[in-house]
């Protein structure tokens, strides 16, 4: 009978409505194809588009191969360019995971704009602000929509007895309005719309459906077992900001004092806290790579390998023996590693001297 072979998985990150700061970690089996990851779309009960503005699920992934940034303990974040389209590569459907990507690697939903809604939601605003104008300049003066919508209000509230809040929609329509309270109220009208569509281009309004009733049902509360199911860790990658910020803060806080930190030259160390990677390092490097930790100092340029990786693995193993699992593992797939040894710290010196 022949043995089983064990499972692989792999750990890496997918992106959550085309934004930076929602990176966030998943475990699959290696063997997982790419065209698996639509169930995480389908499952999962929030909008995970850029916006309202492009369709509700991606048609495809893309792995970014920017190169990154290298922390001062070895590990790996995305830099800023990641999802710029010369780093942005394409994958089968069909791929497995664990053949395409680097452990820890970036993929990339690809999401469809939806020109119709954009351009039609774009010529309602228009309209909207045509009929706005003041009516000295407007050439089809006495339109105004929001008076009409005011006027429509009206009537609903007198429907259902609201006389009084009914009438303070339209107490003032019919005064006679000059050019300066005009021109006034349409600069206010103006930046009403701006900000209504700004909301909706950057995403901060993006629920699942746009019109409730309208198509597929959105998805219901998830369980455990299904985020489990999915891959979910719950945790996202910090960007380079983010590491930098919490980095000073963990290192000053190891320190007895402020004197203390002061004396030991850490304040003049934190003056350059990673390094921006180039192109041929990190993430950009082929995985048919076959680099030793020997090679990457050398060279001084730090290419991926499996050994390098498997090393920064070792050390947050070894680590686990002293610290809580939980909170230790968050750590770790939000900042990387936090505390290396001396051959890893060697070759992050050594790069910097390139700067």
């Amino acid at each position: 009978m022949e043995e089983e072979v064990a499972e692989s998985y792999i750990e890496c990150y997918v992106r959550f409505n085309d934004d930076l700061e929602k990176d966030y970690c998943f475990q699959f089996k290696s063997s997982t194809k790419f065209n698996e990851l639509f169930k995480i779309f389908n499952t999962l009960p929030i909008s995970l588009r850029p916006s309202v503005f492009y369709s509700s699920k991606p048609k495809g992934f893309k792995i970014s191969t920017s190169p990154g940034y290298l922390t001062e303990d070895g590990a790996l974040l995305f830099d800023y360019e990641a999802t710029n389209e010369k780093y942005l590569k394409n994958v089968d459907l069909n791929d497995e995971i664990g053949e395409k990507i680097w452990p820890g690697q970036l993929i990339v939903p690809v999401w469809d704009h939806n020109d119709f809604g954009f351009y039609s939601f774009v010529t309602f605003l228009g309209c909207w602000l045509y009929t706005d104008l003041p009516d000295f300049i407007s050439p089809t003066p006495g339109i105004c929509l929001t008076n009409q919508i005011s006027k429509l209000a009206s009537i609903v509230l007198h429907h259902f007895g609201k006389h009084s809040l009914a009438a303070s929609f339209v107490d003032d329509l019919d005064a006679d309005i000059g050019i300066v309270p005009q021109i006034v109220f349409f600069v206010f009208h103006l930046i009403k719309v701006g900000v209504i569509f700004l909301f909706l281009y950057l995403g901060l309004f993006n629920p699942i459906k746009v019109i409730k009733f309208v198509g597929s049902p959105a998805p219901k509360d998830i369980t455990k077992e299904q985020l489990l199911e999915l891959g979910w860790t719950g945790s996202k990658r910090a960007t380079v900001d983010e590491y930098k910020e919490f980095y000073r803060d963990y290192k000053i806080k190891s320190y007895k004092s402020m004197v203390e930190a002061h004396q030991d030259g850490l304040f003049e160390r934190l003056k350059t806290v990673g390094i921006p990677l180039t192109d041929g390092e990190g993430f950009n490097t082929p995985l048919d790579s076959k680099y030793s930790i020997k090679d990457i100092f050398d060279q001084k340029k730090v290419v991926l390998s499996f050994q390098y990786l498997r090393k920064l693995e070792e050390l947050f193993l070894e680590q686990l023996k002293t610290a809580d699992v939980n909170e230790a593992g968050k750590q770790f797939r939000k900042f990387g590693l936090l505390k290396s040894d001396d051959e890893i710290k060697n070759i992050v010196a050594v790069r910097k001297e390139t700067l």
